[in-house]
């Protein structure tokens, strides 16, 4: 497909089809429409689908939802909330890495309690 003089590329029509869909689509769906668009014929190679299929899966613009679902990794929430920069970021470990490590020494003293009990008998 041509648009402006330049050829667009089959993921980025993938893109154009969910953007305007506004919601996840099934692969073949999906495969199935971009290609509809390009060459505006229903008859499709197996391996133009997997070639597009390919694409889809290799651009981070596309994130795999389930069950063959396709959609934009813009609908997807950011978690965490804000992203800090380097320089913002606080030197102090979160609670979660702090409880980690606590576990992590209990388990290693528990070890060591472990094997000298088995080295007295």
């Amino acid at each position: 497909m041509i648009e402006n003089g330049k050829r667009v590329s089959e993921v980025d029509l993938a893109h154009a089809v969910l953007a305007q869909e506004g919601r996840a689509l099934y692969f073949r769906d999906l495969i199935t429409k971009v290609l509809e668009r390009k060459d505006g014929q229903n008859h499709f190679l197996p391996h133009a689908m997997a070639e597009v299929h390919t694409q889809i899966n290799m651009d981070s613009r596309f994130v795999y939802m389930g069950k063959g679902m396709w959609g934009l990794h813009e609908w997807v929430p950011q978690r965490g909330g804000v992203v800090l920069d380097e320089n913002e970021r606080p030197a102090v470990r979160g609670s979660s890495g702090l409880r980690r490590e606590k576990l992590l020494a209990e388990i290693q003293q528990q070890d060591c309690v472990t094997t000298t009990e088995e080295d007295n008998e």
